[in-house]
């Protein structure tokens, strides 16, 4: 949650596809971490148009500093750390999914899986990356590639491991689109520090594309769609185009190493 820059937006669960933001109503949130609307009380709260919501981040640091009482879900199971994404997409799938049994921290060996997804019959193990998995931090090492770690969950699970990239709406479409349903998925970033241009891999455009393609969600014209709003109806322009337009940033920060592409396809609509 440290790439997160601001509050811009409202997120709804049960309306993922069309908003897309930062701001969660105070039942949402309250479903997201099982509890009741009582016990998120002590987090700040903002009304519009008579809604409550609570800011993500502040969300997040409340229930992982374990000021929601009785939440079921820990911060920390072993070594691991829980996110708050993590949580979101679980209830995600299952609301999109009924039926779905959604398992979290699944382990294998030392480590632990995100998510394991069964549906239909189907089982699907999900890692949600973050940018600290593609940007090399001021303390962290190296990043080390979201495909060694599919790969190693593969090999010990002997099933899909499906990589959500945080450029990735959390979205029902994308979880459709993770299980094979005929959807296009959705890219969307609306508050990320974190850019495409900030990659440490020398192949991260070929990356990013593999990643994209695996919900569907690149379009003829590219992926620079995630930055604007033509695609999600209540999805807040990132900040960074208006800071490209008025030349306050490079627009080289969208376009990663290893770019094949015109430069127009990473980048949004009218830049």
């Amino acid at each position: 949650m440290a790439w997160i820059a601001g509050a811009q937006g409202i997120f709804k669960l049960h309306n993922s596809d069309a908003w897309c933001g930062s701001l969660v109503t105070v039942e949402d949130a309250a479903e997201i971490v099982a509890v009741t609307v009582d016990a998120l009380e002590g987090i700040p709260q903002k009304t519009k148009d008579g809604t409550r919501y609570i800011v993500e981040l502040d969300l997040h640091r409340a229930w992982s500093n374990g000021r929601v009482p009785d939440s079921p879900f820990l911060p920390k199971v072993g070594n691991a750390t829980v996110s708050l994404d993590e949580l979101i997409l679980k209830r995600l799938v299952e609301i999109t999914l009924p039926g779905s049994v959604v398992e979290q921290q699944v382990k294998f060996g030392r480590k632990r899986a995100d998510l394991q997804v069964e549906w239909n019959g189907v089982t699907k193990i999900v890692e949600f990356v973050g940018p600290s998995h593609f940007i090399a931090g001021q303390y962290a090492r190296e990043p080390v590639s979201p495909l060694e770690r599919k790969k190693e969950i593969e090999d010990h699970f002997g099933v899909e491991c499906v990589i959500w990239p945080f450029w990735m709406q959390r979205c029902a479409r994308n979880v459709r689109a993770m299980f094979d349903e005929p959807v296009q998925g959705l890219a969307a970033v609306w508050s990320s520090k974190g850019f495409f241009g900030d990659f440490v891999y020398p192949d991260s455009a070929l990356l990013i594309e593999w990643l994209t393609e695996r919900f569907d969600a690149i379009t003829p014209a590219g992926i620079g769609y995630m930055y604007g709003n033509d695609e999600t109806p209540n999805k807040p322009v990132h900040p960074i185009v208006e800071k490209i337009r008025a030349g306050k940033e490079s627009p080289d920060r969208l376009i990663p190493r290893g770019n094949t592409k015109p430069g127009f396809w990473w980048l949004p609509p009218g830049l």
